[in-house]
């Protein structure tokens, strides 16, 4: 690792390339994540995400990331956009509604299919959908190579080094959007992933310190803001037990073992039949303009 008289060196971008790199190599350890099997993680999810994203605490933050995204003047007439990691569309008919064309990019077909059926009921026509994971993707034998006027990766597992953050540079003419996790509180999740894993949760990787700093060693200045998704809430128990399985299915591929343990994790800590969870999650936005570098 690049060191300057004998210390760390936060102006290095190898410093940091190495940091995330060590980052993902932790949380593949920690979470048995493999190579390959986004699409699956992501079908299982699809029905139970796309309830959360589209009410209302998902669509504030479509709206946050809307007003971001204008506020920097990113829009523009006629212009084409790359959403990297699209999931079930609910941010990608938001921006199809101001863009001429829209590449919607995804590992899971189930997540496509629920983006198939919102451009139906929304009438748009303008998006493109495309069943892949982002790192397989090659640029030039797409024709993608500064094809797009704004890459766009909202929460994206695409986005998990310097190398896909570099492509999705490349994507680009001029802009890029990111946004991913910066610091959470989620006691019930946690425990649970240690009881049946027998490890700590380990969110490595997905987290907005490693892009921005990135970032700023190669020279550029993003715009950055902190979206704050609070949520406390006394739920029926099944709906409780629901909930948690979807943050679970890194953690083990046996399901029935899995729900039995989160049944009994809810039911001792149930009050009257519910069962209290709070969150408290942040996510990192960043925009930036690949051609103004310092």
């Amino acid at each position: 690792m690049a060191r300057e008289k004998g210390r760390f060196n936060p102006l290095d971008s190898e410093n940091w390339e190495t940091f995330w790199e060590r980052a993902k190599m932790v949380r593949q350890e920690k979470t048995g994540a493999r190579t390959g099997t986004e699409g699956e993680v992501w079908d299982k999810r699809a029905r139970h995400f796309d309830h959360k994203v589209d009410g209302d605490e998902g669509s504030a933050r479509v709206d946050a990331i809307m007003d971001f995204l204008e506020a920097e003047k990113v829009f523009s007439p006629g212009m084409t956009v790359i959403d990297i990691g699209c999931g079930q569309g609910t941010i990608t008919v938001q921006l199809a509604a101001r863009a001429a064309g829209v590449y919607a990019l995804d590992p899971s077909e189930k997540m496509l299919q629920l983006l198939a059926g919102k451009l139906e009921e929304m009438e748009l026509s303008n998006v493109h959908s495309i069943l892949e994971r982002w790192q397989e993707v090659d640029l030039e034998e797409c024709g993608w190579r500064e094809k797009f006027d704004l890459a766009f990766a909202s929460m994206s597992p695409g986005i998990n080094d310097a190398k896909s953050l570099r492509k999705m540079m490349a994507s680009s003419k001029k802009y890029c959007y990111l946004s991913t996790f910066a610091g959470r509180k989620d006691k019930p999740r946690d425990e649970l992933w240690e009881i049946i894993t027998g490890k700590p949760f380990e969110p490595g990787d997905l987290d907005i310190i490693y892009p921005l700093n990135l970032l700023y060693t190669w020279g550029y200045r993003p715009s950055l803001r902190f979206y704050r998704h609070y949520r406390s809430d006394w739920f029926p128990l099944e709906e409780a037990v629901e909930n948690l399985l979807q943050y679970l299915h890194l953690a083990t591929s046996e399901e029935e073992k899995a729900r039995k343990v989160v049944q009994d994790y809810v039911a001792v800590r149930q009050q009257d039949a519910r069962f209290f969870h709070e969150r408290d999650i942040y996510h990192g936005m960043l925009i930036w303009d690949k051609t103004v570098r310092t």
